[in-house]
């Protein structure tokens, strides 16, 4: 296990692994910061935001796109600028970006949600290189896990209020939440971020579960990593081989006394799960977004 974070960051989020720069981005959403590690030189670098920042892509040129709170805007990495996409949710003025992914066409899937936690206002968004969205979803408490198995013709996507994450049909899309779910947590745990192997399986980031779970296709448990910290927050496959699972995790509502016997809560950690687990698996890319 390897400590990959400089801080502890107060709710680090969206893990992206950059396959042609062999580089890991996250967000601390609460601190508006965007953090880029490089695995070559160990170095780490941040950009600060004037508005909280839930999720952050590699493009088609050197910019980042960003999902900030009430907009999706490109990041120059060099001036620190934004430009504006689109906007998001404007008419519920309480909600913010959560958990996004770009699908295999690098067309961004965005959930919003409540940031309170309390009322169920969150949306599913599309939204296109041209900045042109499109409502998949509504009535959704705290959208996570996004992520698509196109072999199967599947879309994965959670809510975290539900403690639940559906398996729904792509690229024919249509709300199945009725049916019975892929799988759903226990009480008092959030089923957060999630990614995807080559094999199929999801492994799962367990909010107030210290841990992450590998389903299986049919959703069984079929692994088990127990972590060091209580709120693993999300997850990625990446490194040289595809083989290192990078874990996102947060620090907040979280006592000093569990702070202190648990210092890497907050901190984002690399685990070589071929070595550690003894699994031959490699992640799916982070899919970049289409735009420049």
């Amino acid at each position: 296990m390897q400590k990959i974070s400089t801080q502890r960051h107060q709710l680090a989020e969206g893990p992206f692994w950059s396959q042609s720069e062999q580089a890991l981005y996250w967000v601390d959403i609460p601190a508006c910061q965007v953090w880029r590690w490089h695995q070559a030189s160990n170095e780490t670098q941040s950009w600060t935001l004037p508005k909280k920042v839930s999720a952050v892509f590699t493009t088609q040129s050197d910019r980042l796109l960003v999902a900030l709170a009430d907009s999706v805007a490109y990041l120059d990495k060099t001036t620190g600028e934004l430009e504006h996409l689109c906007d998001l949710d404007t008419d519920v003025p309480g909600n913010r970006s959560n958990d996004a992914k770009c699908d295999p066409n690098g067309v961004l899937w965005l959930g919003t949600m409540d940031d309170a936690e309390e009322k169920v206002s969150g949306r599913l968004w599309k939204i296109t290189p041209e900045g042109k969205k499109t409502l998949m979803l509504e009535g959704v408490g705290i959208s996570n896990t996004l992520a698509w198995d196109e072999s199967r013709g599947r879309f994965y996507f959670g809510d975290s209020m539900t403690r639940k994450v559906h398996v729904f049909p792509y690229p024919e899309f249509y709300d199945i939440r009725s049916q019975k779910p892929f799988f759903e947590v226990k009480e008092g745990i959030g089923a957060d971020g999630s990614c995807i192997d080559s094999e199929g399986c999801i492994w799962n980031a367990n909010w107030n579960g210290a841990r992450i779970v590998r389903y299986n296709p049919e959703g069984e448990v079929l692994q088990t990593i127990e972590l060091p910290f209580s709120k693993p927050t999300s997850c990625v496959l990446g490194g040289p081989d595809g083989n290192t699972l990078f874990i996102t995790s947060a620090s907040v509502a979280t006592s000093e006394g569990e702070l202190a016997e648990k210092p890497l809560s907050g901190h984002v950690i690399a685990i070589d799960v071929k070595n550690a687990m003894g699994l031959d698996v490699v992640g799916e890319p982070s899919q970049p977004f289409a735009g420049a």
